[in-house]
Formats: C-alpha cells, structure tokens, sequence
C-alpha cells in the first residue's frame, strides 16, 4: 500500500463521519439522522438470518430498537478500510454498544461490516452486517445524582 492522496484522506474522514454520526444518532434518538445514513435499498444484517431491507422498514426498526432504552451509548473505533475505492468503499470497525433498560445493562462488543457510497452530498451505508464477539447483562444501576443524562428524542 503506497501513501494515501488527499483525496483517499477526506474520503476517509467523510465515512468515519458517517460511522460516528450512526452512534450519535442512536444514543439521541435521532431517527431521522439515522434514516439519512443508509441508501434507499440498503440492507441491515444482525446475523442468523435477521435482514432488515430498506429505508422505510430500516426506520421503523430504530423506532423499535430505540425505544426500548432508557440511555444507550455507541462506541466505534478502529476503522479499517480493505476497499476504498471512487464513489464505494468496505470498512470494519470495531464496536462498543452499552443498553441501559432502567432494569437491566446490556453490553455488546462486536463489529460492523459496512458497504458505503458517496451519494453527492454524503457517504452512505449500502450494507451493514452487524457481527458480535460477546455480550454481557448486568442489573441496572440508578444515575448519580451529580450526573445528568443527555437528551433523547421523544418518537411517536
């Protein structure tokens, strides 16, 4: 692998951006940040035959999936990139995810497997393939009183 061109460098930090801006979103509830990240015909894949397809069914999903917490909080790190290419690219980074139900800690370490796009106006997700290496339950514990929690959107 030669030196990267600027080109390939803001490509890079554009779909890091794309990456990053998914945990934002899930953690703020933001549905329509989320919707915005994935194509039209885009495919979202947690594994064992559980495939969501398109947008529209894509959105409904992160209402349902966020809807279930009471805080979350997204962590993606060590992005490579084994394809990047004019317009397309594959990356696999590496993902911490904590779930808090207000009953019960879920953690999930993993990864995500993502096909991406430049649609113009930004890198999109085509595929996601969500891969875990484990996960842990643990009883929830009440916040602090020194703490506040950020925002989540509320969604009908």
């Amino acid at each position: 692998m030669g030196r990267l061109t600027a080109e390939e460098l803001l490509s890079r930090a554009e779909i890091a951006d794309t990456l990053h801006a998914y945990s934002r979103g899930v953690d703020r509830r933001d549905i329509d940040l989320l919707a915005d990240l994935f194509t039209d015909d885009a495919t979202f894949d947690y594994g064992n035959g559980r495939i969501i397809s398109g947008r529209d069914d894509l959105r409904a999903l992160f209402v349902s999936a966020t809807g279930r917490y009471k805080a979350t909080s997204h962590h993606v790190s060590t992005i490579a990139y084994p394809r990047l290419e004019a317009g397309s690219a594959s990356t696999l980074s590496y993902v911490y995810a904590f779930h808090d139900t207000g009953e019960m800690h879920f953690h999930l370490w993993g990864c995500y497997e993502d096909e991406l796009v430049d649609d113009g106006d930004r890198w999109r997700i085509v595929s996601r393939k969500v891969r875990t290496a484990g996960a842990r339950t643990t009883p929830s514990e009440e916040l602090p009183e020194r703490f506040e929690r950020y925002l989540r959107a509320e969604v009908d």
